[in-house]
């Protein structure tokens, strides 16, 4: 096997046989964005009642029609290319509407003969637009899905409606909204899970109120500022913005202060302020794959609850930790940065044993010098050396092993 030349190989010399064994840095150790918390990557694991469920695989019909007097509780129509046209009789017994890959245009205007309908799924069609006065008659409607759509505007309900819609999961992923239609969504105050990841939203419009939203999902649009001041979401644990065009932090986004995780992986961002999350519950923050060249904490005693922090590939020259106070940080991810050294890392975090990631930075012999040899050795720092030579020098760290330094 040949092995790519890199400065940043971890390898063992086997005395007993004088050859040499690479650990490779592989493609797993990449940043990645964060996944969901609440709302899953799919609404569509539903468990299947036998007897109970109409299931068709490949549907070849362009209408399809659901009698008064049909028994089944839940409808699966997994591929139908060419259906345009629903009809819904009245009927008390549908439970479930699932339908994939198929060419209707709106959401039927006959979903209101079905009123004990819980969960709506229309996914991969041609739905272009949402009106949500479509279902008012349903009051236990729980889940829409109209993921892989066509979807640009969302309509609000009636202003002289004072209804509110029970929906508690909104999945919108994968459609073509370019701008977030808040006064839409005020009706929506049951909702927990709002999906919005793949669409081409530029902007957030201001003020928006969904008292018990637990999980937004904002990744992969066109967002370049954030400005989260009016939004009231005391409920909000879960606020993913990775893939968007952020040069800076959301502003405003600690008055949300029920945050556990926030993910600005694989945005734009060139600075970023610790104090920024100070007095907060977040635990998970991933700050991966920007432009960041600056970390700064102006805070002088730093004590947060932060358990995992990403700052994977970026630009980092220096990381100042020496205010840091976070007893509870377990992982530490700082590879692919350009970093020489880390202070007092392995004694200022004791806890974060295997889960310190310093792979593929240019690291001071000084600074490995002062580094207990024992700590070198229980940490996961992975790939640090060259392939066959230390081009500057190494320092060892066990009988065989080395890591190479500048």
């Amino acid at each position: 096997m040949t092995v790519q030349r890199s400065r940043y190989l971890l390898y063992f010399v086997d005395t007993a046989v004088q050859s040499i064994t690479f650990m490779l840095c592989t493609t797993g150790n990449q940043a990645k964005p964060l996944s969901s918390k609440v709302c899953g990557a799919d609404s569509s694991l539903i468990p299947v009642i036998k007897y109970l469920d109409y299931t068709v695989h490949n549907y070849s019909a362009a209408t399809f029609t659901v009698q008064s007097n049909d028994t089944y509780v839940m409808y699966f129509l997994q591929k139908a290319p060419l259906l345009r046209y629903i009809y819904l009789q009245h009927n008390v017994n549908v439970s479930l509407l699932h339908i994939e890959h198929c060419s209707l245009t709106g959401v039927p205007k006959t979903i209101r003969n079905v009123p004990n309908l819980l969960r709506l799924a229309i996914k991969s069609c041609r739905i272009r637009h949402l009106d949500l006065n479509d279902f008012v008659a349903l009051h236990s409607l729980y889940s829409v899905d109209l993921t892989n759509n066509r979807i640009v505007t969302i309509t609000e309900l009636l202003p002289a409606s004072d209804l509110v819609l029970p929906i508690n999961r909104l999945y919108l992923a994968n459609n073509s909204l370019t701008q977030l239609n808040v006064r839409a969504l005020g009706a929506l105050t049951d909702l927990h899970c709002l999906v919005l990841e793949g669409n081409r939203i530029e902007e957030v419009n201001r003020p928006i109120a969904l008292p018990k939203l637990e999980e937004l999902s904002l990744r992969n649009n066109r967002i370049k500022q954030l400005n989260c001041t009016g939004w009231h979401l005391p409920a909000l644990k879960y606020l993913f913005c990775s893939g968007n065009r952020l040069s800076a932090a959301p502003t405003e986004w600690q008055s949300m202060w029920r945050i556990e995780v926030l993910d600005l992986s694989f945005n734009r961002l060139h600075s970023f302020r610790m104090d920024d999350i100070y007095l907060t519950q977040l635990h998970a923050l991933n700050l991966a794959a920007n432009q960041l060249t600056s970390v700064t904490t102006p805070q002088m005693h730093f004590r947060v609850p932060l358990a995992r922090l990403w700052l994977a590939q970026n630009r980092l020259p220096v990381l100042d930790i020496s205010r840091w106070d976070m007893p509870n940080l377990w992982e530490l991810d700082v590879a692919h940065n350009r970093l020489t050294e880390l202070a007092d890392v392995f004694v200022r975090f004791p806890n974060l044993a295997p889960m310190m990631i310093l792979r593929n930075n240019q690291w001071s012999c000084e600074w490995l010098a002062g580094v207990h040899p024992t700590d070198l050795r229980r940490k996961n720092y992975g790939c640090l050396s060259t392939n066959q030579t230390c081009p500057a020098g190494k320092l060892t760290v066990a009988d065989g092993s080395w890591i190479c330094c500048w």
